[in-house]
């Protein structure tokens, strides 16, 4: 650290304190002088020192304000290029997840197009426009279709896992053929890629070996189209 003040003073500095000394008895030589130094002598030297020491003291004190005052200029520029960089990163962030989130959103949309023109599909490759027709006209009765169904309880059941010689019926309405795991369905019913929806069951129930030839379910099927509605109704209730 650089001290203010020029040589004379430093070397008056020094020969005030050796007066001092001297004065006091001090083992420092004295300064190489005539005569004994007076009292009045020894205060002037005592003011040089102090002066000196003063305003050395006060040029440190300077100094260290002035680097409090850069350090504190550093820090805040810190602080604002650190809180800049975690802006920057949430902005980014955020922009990633709207991003995954429409993504997402637009692949859901696909596939649920995709589901509802393959469920069409299989509608309309199955069932004749003048079936959907006639069991659009109709309204299912769910008392009658638990009598009707007395007819199927042989074979399957309405509870949800309860697999008989039939595979279980319970949520039939809208699954994919042949998809209850470990059931043992036949080729013909497992390959046939139809969707159970209220139509197709409509028109698979009539003749049902006519629908799915190949299919090993014995039943003949159901020639009265109210009584096809009304198990497809009572299955619905089941399945709810």
């Amino acid at each position: 650290m650089r001290f203010s003040g020029t040589g004379i003073k430093t070397a008056a500095a020094a020969t005030a304190l050796s007066l001092v000394l001297a004065a006091c008895g001090g083992s420092e030589p004295a300064p190489s002088v005539d005569e004994t130094p007076t009292l009045s002598d020894v205060e002037s030297a005592t003011e040089e020192v102090v002066e000196v020491a003063t305003e050395a003291t006060e040029e440190a004190a300077d100094t260290v304000e002035t680097a409090a005052a850069d350090a504190e200029a550093v820090a805040e520029d810190v602080v604002e290029n650190a809180t800049e960089a975690v802006e920057d990163a949430v902005e980014t962030a955020e922009g990633s997840v709207e991003e995954t989130v429409e993504a997402a959103e637009e692949v859901v949309e696909d596939v649920t197009e995709m589901a509802g023109e393959a469920v069409e599909s299989a509608t309309s490759d199955r069932v004749s426009a003048e079936v959907v027709a006639q069991y659009a006209g109709l309204t299912g009765d769910a008392q009658n279709g638990r009598r009707v169904f007395t007819q199927c309880m042989s074979c399957h059941a309405v509870q949800e896992g309860r697999n008989m010689a039939g595979p279980s019926l319970y949520g039939i309405v809208g699954r994919e053929a042949g998809t209850i795991p470990g059931f043992r369905y036949s080729d013909a019913n497992a390959n046939s890629g139809i969707v159970w929806t209220e139509e197709v069951m409509f028109a698979y129930l009539e003749r049902p070996q006519s629908f799915i030839p190949g299919t090993i379910m014995a039943f003949p099927g159901l020639r009265n189209p109210q009584d096809r509605a009304d198990v497809i109704a009572y299955l619905l209730e089941q399945s709810s």
